[in-house]
């Protein structure tokens, strides 16, 4: 197959074109961006609004926050017991995470796995001693859900073999 000079010259790059187009979008590009960092700055400092709590054990500081301002308000002894128990749970998941942090022998991973069963029994013993959480203590539901979602989840992770020593 032979090349002809005239076939070169059409797939040949015009230098001229090529730079008047880069510094239009350039131009155009830069002066996007600082119109919106601009606009994005003065909504910034205009309004500052709240964000809700994440999700998840976020709940908790939440519920936490809620009693703060609600000062005036009581807490039952049914409460402060609820509290404790999900205290308590929140510490045996630190004790969890310990454990499968340093999993350098089954005899780690069974003791993680016996401190994930007291979590799990120290939750359904919260859901079968309070029945009607959900109507009395809306925020101490959420969170008991999320404890249980969090040991359904980390059960399956555990039978499915993600933690090995």
């Amino acid at each position: 197959m032979k090349i002809h000079p005239d076939q070169l010259e059409s797939v040949r790059p015009d230098s001229t074109t090529q730079t008047n187009r880069g510094t239009q979008s350039s131009t155009a590009f830069g002066d996007i961006l600082s119109h919106e960092v601009t606009k994005t700055g003065a909504q910034s400092a205009s309004s500052i609004a709240t964000l809700p709590p994440p999700g998840g054990l976020g709940t908790l500081s939440a519920l936490i926050g809620a009693q703060e301002v609600e000062a005036t308000t009581p807490v039952t002894q049914a409460e402060n017991a609820i509290m404790d128990k999900v205290d308590s749970v929140l510490n045996k998941w630190d004790q969890y995470a310990q454990s499968l942090q340093s999993t350098t022998s089954s005899a780690s991973l069974k003791k993680a796995y016996g401190v994930l069963d007291d979590i799990d029994g120290a939750v359904r013993q919260i859901r079968g001693d309070n029945p009607d959480l959900a109507q009395k203590h809306p925020a101490l539901q959420g969170v008991v859900s999320e404890l249980e979602a969090m040991t359904v989840t980390e059960r399956i992770k555990f039978n499915r073999g993600d933690y090995t020593a």
